[in-house]
């Protein structure tokens, strides 16, 4: 792509927002003002705003046009993204507390999983991951979490393009096991971290899903694997559980 294409279009999107800023002062507004207001031939004015009406974000009123109600539903989904991503934060914040580990929420973005939220209780022990960190999703808990409920095509996509990096021996490096591992966190509700990316650090995470069962983020907990006995995951499990329901039913009220 050249770079006079690429200034081409990045200009173009900046007029389409030069409308709606006009629109913001002026609405309703016709063809005419609008270009009158931004110095720019009317041709130009009418395929912007054709091109925003046939997206649903502006209304046509006989010769004048106005912002359309898209723009409050989008600014609902942000809203509710807001909303979560705090729900998530504060049950992570408690279960951290509850169980002294350290808790974490985790969401998947680019093939990645990517840190929304973390917190060390007081007898924590692990590394120090900021907010936002990025790494693969097949070798920790959160991370497989995730990748059990992401769409089988998409889950193709993301293995083809990052790959199946080793982190440990236990580390699930072929795709034909890594399905099974994957089937077999569908199938449980939950997803164990066996050393599988740090050696001596095992985890447990569960998903969260939305009303239609499509995966949301993902919320764990990690710790030493001298501590991390399988009894004792099962008890961080019903910890996790409790923390999912609430996160589910509470977000709910957000989508409504």
């Amino acid at each position: 792509m050249s770079s006079n294409h690429t200034q081409k279009t990045i200009s173009a999107v900046e007029t389409s927002f030069d409308i709606l800023r006009v629109l913001d002062e002026l609405e309703p507004a016709g063809v005419s003002e609008i270009a009158e207001q931004l110095d720019t031939s009317t041709s130009t004015v009418f395929t912007h705003l054709n091109t925003l009406r046939e997206e649903g974000y502006l209304v046509k009123d006989g010769t004048t046009y106005r912002r359309s109600l898209q723009f409050l539903a989008d600014g609902g989904v942000i809203k509710q993204r807001c909303e979560a991503a705090q729900l998530l934060e504060s049950k992570v914040v408690k279960l951290a507390n509850s169980t002294g580990e350290i808790a974490g929420a985790a969401v998947e973005e680019r093939g990645k999983r990517v840190i929304l939220a973390r917190s060390a209780g007081d007898m924590a022990a692990g590394d120090e991951l900021p907010i936002g960190n990025h790494t693969h999703l097949h070798w920790t808990s959160l991370g497989k979490a995730l990748l059990a409920h992401i769409p089988a095509s998409r889950r193709s996509t993301i293995i083809e393009r990052h790959g199946l990096p080793r982190g440990t021996e236990r580390t699930f490096t072929d795709p034909d096991k890594l399905e099974r591992e994957l089937e077999r966190i569908r199938q449980q509700g939950y997803a164990v971290d066996d050393e599988e990316h740090l050696r001596g650090v095992r985890g447990i995470a569960v998903p969260i899903l939305d009303d239609d069962r499509n995966l949301v983020s993902a919320i764990g907990i990690t710790g030493p694997r001298n501590r991390f006995t399988s009894s004792y995951l099962i008890d961080l499990l019903d910890s996790l559980e409790y923390a999912k329901n609430e996160i589910e039913v509470r977000s709910q009220y957000y989508g409504n």
